[in-house]
């Protein structure tokens, strides 16, 4: 008799157990996001992680600032006062997809939404510095009133949306430009 309780309690355990794991891996759109960031003196390289969609490695120490909860970037302060940011995303998950974006179409509408809305909130100007159609990104900057020049690097690879922005009053435009392409080659 208790081993045929301790059997039904067992089966009914196993059972919560299976229909609990069931439920939590059903279809539901909601991924948990975990980050990390760190520096490695060894080979002077600070790795960022968004778990699970990849990891971007910023030549130099760099210490994060704070995250934008909307965009879900995540921004640093290295060397000369520059500020870096990143944000890894499904490319599916924006607001602006659709089921006839490609790969080959999403960075060019990526750069169009999110240029258009940061032209119109700044009053900025917006030009394209470099598109490389091969590498699948472009690199924009955004020109503010106040002569403040933001640089942006829009990719994709596999279905990760990269958004690299830096910006920085002692750098010249080569130099931003250079980091960004380095980061996202990696």
């Amino acid at each position: 008799m208790v081993s045929s309780l301790l059997h039904r309690f067992v089966q009914a355990v196993f059972t919560f157990v299976v229909s609990g794991l069931l439920v939590s891996c059903s279809a539901s759109k909601s991924t948990s996001i975990l980050y990390g960031d760190d520096y490695d003196i060894r080979k002077d390289t600070t790795t960022v992680t968004i778990f699970p969609y990849g990891a971007v490695r910023i030549p130099g120490k760099w210490t994060k600032t704070h995250e934008n909860d909307v965009s879900q970037e995540h921004f640093f302060k290295g060397p000369d006062s520059a500020t870096f940011a990143v944000a890894l995303n499904p490319w599916d998950q924006f607001e602006f997809s659709n089921d006839e974006l490609t790969t080959e179409t999403f960075v060019q509408a990526f750069y169009e939404w999110d240029a258009a809305y940061l032209k119109e909130q700044t009053r900025g100007q917006v030009a394209i510095v470099k598109q490389d159609k091969a590498r699948n990104f472009i690199i924009w900057k955004l020109t503010k009133p106040s002569k403040a020049i933001d640089y942006f690097l829009f990719g994709l690879k596999g279905k990760i949306a990269y958004n690299l922005y830096v910006e920085s009053t002692a750098w010249d435009e080569v130099r931003k430009v250079e980091l960004l392409e380095k980061i996202y080659a990696e």
